[in-house]
């Protein structure tokens, strides 16, 4: 009877509402509220489209030494150029895709950026899909932001907007991870095919291999499944090491230990700062310690984080691999944009290990670790923002190149383009960008090999000591590379607001025929400092043959044209 009593009064109890902290709570973790918190992993998607759609037509470096090796004089694929690396990396699956872009979307660098979101929006579901179920559901809303802040992270704009990088990059780490989700669930052969799939994508895949031994011992698996991931990795690196040119890729050689060490650092913890590599290097630093503590840890070893160690050993072996050959090209090197993709891998284990952890420690803490990774994601991101705004500067005076391979003085640029005489067939049989109609030099009526009339323009004067309410322009620095100039400057119709805004810079022979131009409305910051209340961006960089008749012209968004003569403007400094 005093049993029956007791259970009552235990239901009765239950039945009562709680108090509004515990009410608060249940709603946090409600699962409406997860997917509404998720959604906010859209932000940095969105914002990764937004650049990739400024970043221009044209394409990037590695791109146009490949398209030549994968393209015969008519314009058709050769399929054997796939398996020439470059710069050391295999980039058998990226050359398919750079092929495909050229043949379906006249290489346009934007819409292989577009795959490349794909691409990194993919690997961010996988990496949601395999979350740990012990996270309550806010948790693991929290863990995806914090995932795709850091996979679209400013830090790594790099790998979109040169989409060329990411095509190979991001690919590789894809299929990396659809590679360990197979292995994690015992499907061995799946896995070993998406990693040489995967290895066929990038040189950093390599270090997929260890990662799936690892795995298979974590799973307790039969040695024969820890041993042939290792020995499939070493007969994929010799016939890498047999492919691969016996070109020299580096600067000056470090051959130290403590190079190796700063170099490895440095990219393991370039997700935590954009310009410097000793904040970098404690970071890289820290991230090991961590993760020798957690090994330590009983809750870190559950089966359900096995993933996640095999993942975390991929991204710190990739930073390793990288660090070892690229130390010998500066302090600064691993800084470089395009490493942060392998730093995020090693970065987003460290994150959900530590994560289950704590809310096994202490329960009820799923929206203290929600916050905690949304948090650390909007930091990684957001820490890009110098890195994007230097990336953005670049983005504004690529056009140029566009300019010199049209106009045939691809040359002048040196070994950011391959030979003319070796590019210039290959686009023009694919009707390739800049060799199509496309292609503009953005004035709204002279293009290159127009003739216009200068004859009434007026010349520009050089500016005073104070900010200029008429036209001037000056000519900083002309550049001889051999067959063309590269010539710097800027130019304003005034410094007040209903000023005759410059709409693009010309290069003009005596006859009055365009024989270059280049990109306009640069921004020069040494400018703005002497003219105060002129617009930031009044630079030009232009391309062109200079003789004594060459004219350098302005034409103004009113259609109104003035001159510059062909020498550096002497402004009494």
């Amino acid at each position: 009877m005093t049993s029956t009593v007791v259970k009552q009064d235990d239901a009765d109890a239950a039945a009562e509402p709680g108090p509004p902290a515990s009410r608060w709570r249940e709603r946090l973790t409600d699962t409406n509220i997860a997917r509404l918190v998720e959604l906010l992993a859209l932000v940095p998607v969105v914002a990764m489209i937004m650049e990739v759609a400024r970043a221009g037509k044209l394409q990037w470096l590695d791109y146009w030494y490949v398209l030549i090796r994968i393209t015969n004089p008519d314009g058709s694929f050769r399929p054997l150029g796939v398996f020439t690396p470059q710069n050391e990396h295999p980039l058998i699956i990226p050359s398919l895709l750079y092929w495909l872009d050229a043949k379906l979307a006249d290489g346009d660098n934007r819409v292989l950026g577009y795959l490349v979101i794909v691409v990194a929006g993919a690997t961010v579901l996988l990496l949601r899909a395999v979350l740990p179920r012990s996270l309550p559901p806010l948790a693991r809303a929290g863990l995806v932001v914090a995932a795709s802040a850091l996979v679209f992270s400013l830090q790594g704009m790099h790998m979109f907007v040169r989409s060329m990088s990411g095509a190979a990059w991001l690919t590789a780490n894809l299929i990396v991870v659809a590679s360990l989700l197979f292995a994690a669930k015992g499907k061995w052969w799946p896995a070993w095919v998406a990693g040489v799939l995967a290895s066929a994508s990038y040189g950093t895949a390599f270090a997929l291999w260890p990662a799936l031994a690892l795995l298979a011992i974590l799973r307790r698996e039969r040695w024969t499944y820890r041993v042939t991931p290792l020995g499939i990795g070493v007969v994929i690196i010799g016939i890498w090491y047999a492919l691969k040119p016996n070109d020299w890729v580096g600067g000056t050689p470090a051959n130290d230990i403590g190079s190796l060490l700063f170099t490895f650092l440095t990219i393991l913890g370039k997700m935590w700062t954009a310009t410097v590599p000793g904040f970098a290097v404690v970071a890289g630093a820290l991230t090991l310690v961590v993760y020798t503590i957690l090994a330590t840890n009983r809750t870190a070893q559950q089966p359900a984080l096995r993933f996640w160690w095999a993942l975390a050993c991929y991204g710190v072996l990739a930073c390793g691999m990288t660090g070892m050959a690229r130390m010998d090209f500066g302090a600064e090197f691993g800084l470089e944009s395009r490493y942060s993709s392998i730093a995020v891998i090693a970065a987003i284990p460290l994150l959900v290990i530590t994560s289950v952890v704590i809310y096994r420690g202490v329960r009820r803490n799923a929206q203290k670790i929600a916050a905690m990774a949304v948090g650390i994601g909007v930091i990684g991101f957001t820490l890009g923002v110098p890195t994007a705004t230097d990336l953005r500067n670049k983005i504004r005076e690529h056009p140029l190149e566009a300019v010199a391979i049209r106009a045939g003085y691809g040359d002048t640029l040196g070994p950011v383009l391959p030979r003319e005489d070796e590019l210039e067939p290959d686009l023009r049989a694919l009707s390739h960008y800049p060799f199509n109609d496309s292609f503009s030099l953005g004035c709204g009526g002279p293009e290159l090999g127009s003739t216009i009339d200068v004859g009434d323009a007026e010349p520009l004067p050089a500016p005073g000591t104070r900010a200029p309410f008429e036209p001037v322009g000056v000519v900083n620095s002309i550049d001889d590379r051999g067959e063309a100039h590269l010539i710097t400057g800027w130019a304003t119709g005034g410094a007040h607001r209903e000023a005759d805004q410059v709409s693009c810079v010309l290069v003009v022979d005596g006859n009055g025929k365009v024989v270059g131009g280049g990109v306009s409305g640069q921004p020069r910051g040494d400018v703005t400092a002497t003219y105060w209340e002129l617009s930031p961006n009044v630079g030009f960089k232009l391309i062109g043959p200079v003789t004594d008749e060459t004219r350098i012209v302005v034409v103004y968004d009113s259609g109104a044209m003035r001159w510059l003569p062909p020498e550096v403007t002497d402004t009494g400094d």
